[in-house]
């Protein structure tokens, strides 16, 4: 789940920039007669996949601009079932994924016609696409639902009156009630694609920014403001934000207020707070991941800006902005390395920037030259002669949903990839990597969305 608005001119430009893509009408390409591998350009996928009981998850967008949730062949990337999904009231910055726990896949129907933010919840067979379960009564939701207490229930945050929500716990295998916390409204866990959501930290429904954390066994474990946790009352998440749970702690950074249409970005922190009393145990200047545009890493990186965003129209401008990247230890907020690079716009959109797993991406050092950044240790070392690289791009899509989950008819997309080369242009020869922040593994099969559509390979040639 991904509220990409780690400041608001950033989306802004993403918004203003991104290309929307469109639906190719045409099934898998080569899924008969290329053993390596497939290309199903009739899929438009905008979050996922993940696997099910060996099946491939994804939301999809269709030409008519509706949601669907669809089971998919990992050995030739026909489409087994689709259903009818919503995105209720989810934040339309936000990207999420299917969430499936055992053979059943959490649906979101449509109520009563897509722009209608009421969904029906069911429990969806992974292998048939067939209802095993439906809550009675619809639901408006708040958020995406999240895998809870530790991966053994579905959570759904849900609005019980106009201004207050509750997260309902259910169970898989039955879709009954198992628990009920007030006042969560959004997750603040931010997860690569086809990951599941490990966070049990929310934002509540309160009138004053304020963070509550549910406990493993779904219990309310504390609650603190978010002016509290950071030290004032500019941090707030409605100006973004990113975590991650890493061992005890959760890990992140939330937006700054802006200044007329100035994002300042020196002022930006990052803490690690305890997943069980909410204490702060560190605090390190910059923003986690840069906002999240750095998720496809699976290393803690903090991106420590000097200057400030400005807006200009539709389009922001960070000309003139520093930014060092500098390693972190999550354990105690040590620096374990750090470094200059050039560019701190697209790393801070994230798009186009060529990476090959996630702890090794290509940087410019500030002598304009490119090399592959370590980030375990920040070493770095020469790309490879033509080596591929992944790069990852965040485009928005065209939806027919409530007001109130979109921008102007429009939602921002899960993360898509493509082969790139060291300096992130276009590749037709596939990376040997096959990260985990990229794409799912089943069957033999890497499977990851492209702008395309959803592609699978062969682990021999993938990886």
């Amino acid at each position: 789940m991904r509220w990409f608005k780690h400041s608001v001119l950033l989306l802004a430009a993403l918004l203003a920039l991104a290309v929307v893509l469109s639906t190719v009408a045409s099934g898998p390409v080569a899924a008969a007669n290329d053993p390596n591998g497939w290309s199903d350009q009739s899929l438009h996928v905008v979050g996922g996949p993940i696997i099910s009981d060996g099946v491939a998850i994804v939301i999809n967008v269709t030409t008519r601009h509706e949601l669907e949730v669809t089971g998919v062949d990992p050995s030739d990337g026909s489409v087994i079932w689709s259903h009818p999904f919503s995105a209720s009231q989810i934040t339309p910055g936000v990207a999420f994924s299917p969430v499936a726990i055992g053979n059943t896949v959490l649906g979101l129907s449509p109520a009563d016609g897509s722009r209608n933010p009421a969904v029906t919840v069911e429990g969806l067979d992974a292998a048939t696409g067939d209802a095993i379960w439906t809550v009675p009564q619809p639901l408006v939701l708040s958020d995406a639902p999240v895998a809870c207490a530790s991966g053994q229930d579905f959570c759904i945050p849900a609005f019980i009156s106009t201004s207050s929500t509750a997260l309902v716990a259910l169970a898989p295998s039955s879709g009954s009630v198992v628990g009920e916390v007030q006042g969560p409204l959004r997750n603040m866990g931010v997860a690569p694609s086809g990951t599941p959501n490990g966070s049990d930290l929310w934002q509540s429904d309160a009138s004053t920014p304020t963070f509550v954390q549910t406990s493993t066994t779904g219990q309310l474990a504390w609650t603190h403001t978010v002016a509290s946790l950071f030290g004032g009352s500019q941090f707030n998440p409605s100006n973004g934000w990113d975590f991650i749970v890493d061992g005890e702690y959760d890990i992140g950074s939330v937006g700054t207020a802006l200044i007329g249409k100035t994002q300042p970005l020196d002022d930006f922190k990052t803490i690690g707070v305890s997943t069980s009393s909410g204490s702060v145990a560190w605090s390190v200047p910059g923003y986690f991941l840069c906002g999240g545009a750095l998720q496809f890493l699976t290393t803690d990186l903090v991106c420590q800006y000097t200057g400030a965003a400005h807006l200009k129209g539709q389009k922001e401008t960070m000309t003139g902005v520093q930014l060092t990247l500098a390693g972190l230890d999550p354990t105690s907020g040590g620096t374990t390395w750090t470094e200059r690079v050039l560019d701190a716009q697209a790393m801070s959109l994230g798009t186009n920037i060529a990476f090959s797993d996630g702890s090794h991406m290509v940087v410019q050092l500030l002598s304009a030259k490119r090399v592959v950044l370590d980030v375990q240790n920040g070493s770095v070392s020469s790309p490879s002669h033509n080596e591929s690289f992944w790069c990852e791009q965040i485009p928005t899509y065209k939806v027919d949903a409530a007001s109130a989950a979109s921008f102007d008819g429009e939602r921002v997309s899960g993360p898509v990839f493509t082969p790139c080369s060291a300096s992130g242009k276009p590749v037709e020869k596939l990376p040997t990597t096959s990260p985990s922040t990229v794409g799912v593994t089943a069957g033999g099969m890497f499977m990851w969305p492209t702008p395309g559509g959803l592609q699978g390979a062969r682990l021999s040639v993938a990886a």
